[in-house]
């Protein structure tokens, strides 16, 4: 390397380190990228005072009607709203706390409702593997504050927030992902008034009471900054407690997104490397709903207007909060496919993933751009050497429904089973909407730029976990995810294959 070269490096250094809120975690990313690294959680756990056992998972329990679950709940309590592939269901928080998994059954095929109080992660897998159903139990013990899962099957342990084995004979094994809610029982019982509720099952666990407080006590575990646990690295860009909706990107990176950032300003357009995406509050379901807000060849802007009506800034068409599809003008009955992720925690998101983006950050179309009513174009954010290229690899390393070049294919949104037809009839939704192509960066061509973006995560070399008796070597396995699209369940392509990525896998198991 010459001087002048070395002058660039420094000075791009200088830059870097200056604009940072936070100092630089000790390493570029905490997750583990080898089988090693993966098998040396084991040595990093926090034993608690509970064993194996002692926090009951819960396998096919009783449902409640929506009307009887309403004698006994109160609006603002807390519930997790699961898409499932035989429909939506509800579970209620302040049962969840006390078994922290449901393991159902549902057409002959597995999946798990999780929850970690400590910190608050929300996550639902698909759990069929291999031909044969995963039942999953809490195990006791804690990384970052997260819980540790171990199946039943054949005792290997899972990081519940990213749904991948570390130890046992799946050791490097991934569970998709199925699409899930944070939100209250008010919403959830307007917007889904026939829907399963999760009853209180048998026993003399007192249910009415949180053991960490409660979500509405502004002064509880849930909301002030101490961490009973430890964590690797704390990131003190947002208080620990923050609670985030957190996605992979396909093939792009990493994203944590500050639910009520997005629920006070309604609409948050922003850029993850080079793909445009779109945050926004649907206040019927009081959830947040993350768009890839490509059309066709351009990164549209949008902003939410005082009545509630979501708009872009180069049609002035309306969009539908709840499912991303056109309601009305020049645009009508176009859509924008959904990404799916889980809900976490600040802290416990950040220890595991330093290398993550966030929201706000500086990724964030800025506000002024959306004042204008002139239609904007706006280039994705540029970083030292340019755009950021994506890494060929798996389309999710959980099978995350994104958009793909020559008809994407993405989960249906959850939201009420109508699609809004032109003359203003309803007609049944069968198999969700219809997405059109998501372009190339290459064919999008060039958009306006202007400062303050950033280039986030970069991206992290994938490895191929085909046995997990035999580590790999590692090399770049261009991989899709297809999807259950009649169900609305996130599923794999036929194959018996698994892709270890560095951030995070995708297992995709022949049905």
């Amino acid at each position: 390397m010459n001087a002048c070269s070395k002058c660039a490096l420094a000075g791009s250094l200088f830059f870097l380190l200056s604009t940072l809120p936070v100092t630089l975690p000790d390493t570029v990313s905490a997750r583990p990228t080898t089988m090693g690294q993966l098998s040396s959680i084991n040595n990093k756990l926090t034993k608690t005072s509970v064993g194996y056992g002692a926090i009951e998972a819960l396998y096919r329990p009783r449902y409640d009607r929506v009307m009887d679950a309403n004698l006994t709940m109160e609006d603002d309590d807390i519930v997790f709203v699961a898409d499932l592939p035989d429909g939506p269901r509800i579970y209620p928080q302040r049962i969840m706390v006390w078994h922290q998994v449901v393991n159902e059954l549902i057409n002959g095929e597995s999946v798990a409702i999780t929850y970690s109080p400590t910190s608050g992660t929300l996550a639902v897998y698909d759990t069929h593997m291999g031909g044969f159903n995963l039942m999953l139990d809490v195990e006791g013990s804690l990384f970052d504050g997260n819980s540790i899962l171990i199946d039943r099957n054949t005792g290997s342990l899972w990081l519940q927030e990213l749904g991948m084995a570390f130890d046992g004979s799946l050791m490097g094994r991934g569970l998709p992902l199925l699409p899930c809610y944070w939100t209250t029982w008010g919403a959830a019982k307007r917007m889904y008034p026939n829907v399963p509720v999760l009853g209180v099952p048998p026993g003399r666990r007192p249910y009415g009471r949180d053991p960490y407080g409660e979500y509405r006590n502004p002064d509880s575990y849930y909301h002030n900054d101490d961490l009973t646990y430890p964590v690797q690295r704390q990131d003190r860009r947002f208080p620990p407690k923050t609670s985030m909706f957190c996605l992979e990107i396909n093939e792009v990176g990493l994203v944590a997104i500050d639910v009520n950032y997005v629920r006070r300003n309604g609409a948050v357009n922003f850029f993850i490397g080079p793909k445009a995406l779109l945050a926004v509050h649907d206040p019927a379901l009081d959830v947040i709903r993350v768009f890839d807000r490509q059309i066709w060849s351009k990164p549209f802007l949008f902003r939410k207007e005082a009545d509630g009506h979501l708009i872009d800034l180069t049609t002035k068409t309306v969009w539908d909060c709840a499912t991303g599809v056109a309601l009305s003008g020049p645009l009508q009955g176009a859509s924008m496919p959904q990404l799916y992720g889980i809900y976490s925690m600040w802290f416990a998101w950040a220890s595991l993933n330093p290398e993550t983006n966030f929201i706000p950050g500086p990724g964030e179309v800025s506000g002024h751009l959306l004042q204008t009513g002139e239609p904007r174009n706006v280039q994705p954010p540029l970083g030292f050497g340019g755009p950021v290229t994506p890494v060929p690899g798996p389309s999710s390393r959980r099978g995350l429904p994104a958009a793909q070049p020559g008809g994407p294919k993405a989960v249906p949104p959850l939201a009420p089973q109508t699609t809004p037809q032109a003359g203003g009839e309803t007609a049944p939704q069968q198999n969700g909407p219809t997405f059109a192509p998501a372009p190339t960066p290459e064919q999008s061509g060039l958009y306006e730029t202007y400062p303050g973006m950033e280039t986030g995560g970069l991206p992290v070399p994938e490895y191929d976990v085909p046995d997990p008796a035999n580590p790999p070597l590692p090399r770049f396995a261009p991989t899709t995810a297809g999807s259950r699209a009649s169900t609305g369940a996130s599923r794999s392509t036929p194959g018996a294959e698994s892709s270890f990525r560095g951030g995070g896998t995708t297992t995709r198991e022949s049905r």
